[in-house]
């Protein structure tokens, strides 16, 4: 909680989805929301990033995120390039940059497009970000395979923010603030574990919650936190396993082909790994 009248900011950055609320200390956090279309709103900000070319300027792009980009993409003849997931590639040391049309974008700037989107849609509800700002990170980023690997995601992330105009965050582990919005519902200690099942990590944590373990991290005598760990398997290999079972096989995953030459031959399976990861 923050002090009376003090504003704070909390933002979620997720594999598939993205959210940002304000706590000041005089209630319960609010939620920004988002257009979904047909008049409705969402508190979830799809982590997408669309780009096409703009017919205003030579060479130039027009840059969309979230729920427009969805749309814009859905509604265009010829659709420009619509980039998902950028969260799983923070940790991948062989993924700096891409290149969309004719402009070379870093990794950074693709994630700093959605985070500009993000808190610009939300600054319209909730006023500037003016406080400070907590970041939501996984125990372990996705392709993570050292300490080296995980340092490397942050900086990018904090790089990320930075270029997006929020220069100083703190980060924080996701299933530590999930422990810390359940713990404001108990009235005596409890020993949990935190499952969090994202789009790109499944995280687990165990925690000592509730009024006499918060007394003592604000006291500074323990942390709460007694152990966690982290798999990169989440929402977005369930669904290409998903894609895999039900939809491939329909597609012909599995089937031959004749090649020009006559030889028979299997249906390429690299088609099908593109497809459950489309």
């Amino acid at each position: 909680m923050t002090a009376l009248g003090r504003r704070a900011f909390g933002i979620d950055f997720g594999t598939t989805n993205s959210a940002l609320a304000l706590a000041d200390g005089d209630g319960a956090p609010r939620l920004a929301r988002f257009a979904r279309g047909g008049g409705k709103t969402t508190a979830a900000f799809r982590s997408v990033v669309y780009l096409e070319r703009a017919e205003s300027r030579r060479g130039a792009l027009r840059e969309l995120a979230g729920p427009r980009a969805i749309a814009r993409y859905l509604s265009v003849d010829e659709p420009g390039r619509l980039v998902q997931s950028p969260k799983s590639f923070l940790a991948a040391r062989d993924f700096a940059s891409t290149r969309i049309f004719e402009r070379e974008y870093r990794l950074e700037a693709l994630i700093a497009v959605l985070l500009r989107a993000l808190i610009r849609e939300a600054e319209a509800q909730l006023g500037p970000l003016d406080g400070p700002v907590v970041v939501g990170r996984p125990v372990r980023f996705v392709s993570a395979r050292s300490p080296e690997d995980e340092a490397l995601a942050l900086a990018r992330l904090r790089a990320a923010f930075a270029s997006a105009g929020v220069a100083d965050v703190v980060f924080e582990y996701e299933p530590i603030a999930a422990a810390y919005h359940y713990e404001r519902t108990l009235s005596c200690d409890e020993l949990i574990l935190i499952g969090d099942f994202g789009g790109g990590t499944s995280d687990f944590s165990l925690l000592r919650v509730g009024p006499d373990a918060r007394r003592e991290r604000a006291r500074g005598e323990s942390g709460g936190v007694l152990g966690n760990a982290g798999v990169p398997v989440a929402g977005d290999v369930f669904d290409g396993k998903i894609v895999r079972a039900a939809v491939s096989p329909a597609l012909g995953l599995g089937s031959e082909f004749r090649s020009i030459f006559g030889t028979v031959l299997p249906v390429p399976r690299w088609i099908y790994g593109h497809l459950e990861r489309w």
